[in-house]
Formats: C-alpha cells, structure tokens, sequence
C-alpha cells in the first residue's frame, strides 16, 4: 500500500503566482497619507512597551530606592572594588528557574 501526499505539497512556491497591482493601485503611502490629511509617520507602541515604561516610570518616583546605596555600587563598580557573591547570585538565578518550571 502506497500513501502519498499524507502533509500536502512539499514544494511551498509551487502554487504561488505573483498578483500585480493595477497603475492606479500603486499609490505611494506618502501620497495616501497627505491626500487623507494625516501624517506618513507614526509611532504605535506595543502594551508590552507601554507597561515597560510604566513600570520603569513607577520604579523612578519610589520613595523606597535607597538612593545612598545605588551610588555606592555603582562607584564600586566604576574603580574596580565590587565584589559581588558568585554563589548567591547563582543561587538566585538557580532559584528563579525553578521558579518559572513550576
């Protein structure tokens, strides 16, 4: 018994054909866009985008930053001294992926 053809056609291009717009469908987006009495340019952001910078915003206005401890790490950071716990850290990042399989 021979069964053929079980996923379709393997060849993905066989049955395409290239559709050409007409003359008078080839207007430019510009042109489309000034003729509709709007811009050409235009940022549209995802929510995922919108809640990043929500989050980096709520994070800016927190009382609760200890201000006097980022500037410390960050001038350990900066002449060389920080030195962070290897294994804590790797602890913490073991943590977090058993976090996400369970």
């Amino acid at each position: 018994m021979v069964i053929k053809n079980i996923v379709g056609e393997t060849n993905p291009y066989a049955n395409k054909k290239i559709e050409r717009p007409e003359v008078k469908d080839q207007q430019k987006p510009q042109e489309a866009a000034k003729s509709s009495g709007e811009s050409a340019d235009r940022v549209v952001l995802s929510s995922e985008a919108r809640l990043r910078g929500t989050a980096l915003q709520t994070a800016k206005d927190a009382s609760d930053v200890r201000r006097e401890k980022v500037d410390e790490l960050k001038r350990q950071v900066q002449d060389g001294s920080y030195q962070p716990d290897l294994k804590k850290a790797a602890a913490n990042l073991i943590r977090d992926d058993l976090d996400l399989l369970v």
